[in-house]
């Protein structure tokens, strides 16, 4: 969704003389208001904003003094991604310096192993 919003050219000027990216900082402005009311979840800030993980989202929101809506399972939920991630860089270095290719399939390549695992649960022997 595309939505233009009129200013008077004084103002927008003035504002674009302190906040370079004016069209960013506006969008930024939104994500923290809707934020705050509960409409938008930091995975859709994180969405919105274009930000590669939500550590980041988390930054972003600290620095505009929003607090953090946490319930014990999202802050699990976290620490388990945070985990996977760290783990996966650790990997990737491992086959840098071993000189190992590793290659990750697009999305659509994988199989579905949720799938998988629960089929195989129900197989009789």
């Amino acid at each position: 969704m595309q939505i233009t919003i009129e200013i008077p050219e004084d103002i927008g000027n003035q504002l674009q003389q302190n906040w370079q990216d004016l069209p960013q900082k506006i969008l930024e402005t939104l994500a923290i208001e809707a934020y705050r009311s509960g409409i938008m979840t930091a995975g859709q800030i994180q969405q919105l904003l274009e930000f590669d993980s939500l550590s980041k989202t988390q930054v972003f929101l600290n620095q505009s003094q929003v607090s953090l809506d946490y319930t014990q399972e999202n802050l699990g939920q976290a620490k388990q991604t945070k985990m996977l991630a760290d783990d996966i860089k650790e990997l990737q270095q491992i086959c840098i310096e071993e000189d190992y290719s590793l290659e990750i399939p697009s999305h659509q390549d994988r199989p579905n192993l949720f799938f998988y695992t629960c089929n195989d649960l129900f197989i009789e022997s």
